[in-house]
């Protein structure tokens, strides 16, 4: 009788150390892993003009909207980065956007690549 319950303990605690129940917590954290800036400037206007892609379900769409807006209002890539740093993310890439026109290039725009700081 003591055997078969040592067994049992055993049993127990092998399926405890094998099989823990983190897995469901760490998706509730991956909500919004990455977020994609694009940053362009707006015609006749100092101000920037920003979207924020968080992902596709509606959730997201909708925080990335707000986001967004209250962005687009600033005038300063830098603050861009400061704002999305307030809200838990970090720099991974900076991408920009060319375009050529009659021999002539610049950069019509930037893209921050964006990951949320566990």
């Amino acid at each position: 009788m003591r055997r078969s319950t040592c067994i049992i303990a055993a049993l127990a605690v092998f399926c405890v150390v094998i099989f823990p129940k983190e897995p469901a917590a760490q998706e509730q954290h991956s909500s919004y892993s990455y977020a994609f800036v694009t940053i362009s400037n707006r015609v006749l206007s100092k101000k920037l003009k920003v979207e924020v892609d968080l992902g596709d379900s509606p959730e997201q769409i909708k925080m990335g909207a707000q986001y967004g807006e209250l962005l687009s209002d600033k005038k300063s890539h830098a603050a861009v980065l400061n704002f999305m740093a307030q809200k838990q993310f970090e720099l991974v890439e900076t991408l920009d956007y060319s375009r050529l026109e009659e021999g002539t290039g610049g950069t019509s725009g930037f893209a921050f690549i964006m990951r949320k700081r566990e």
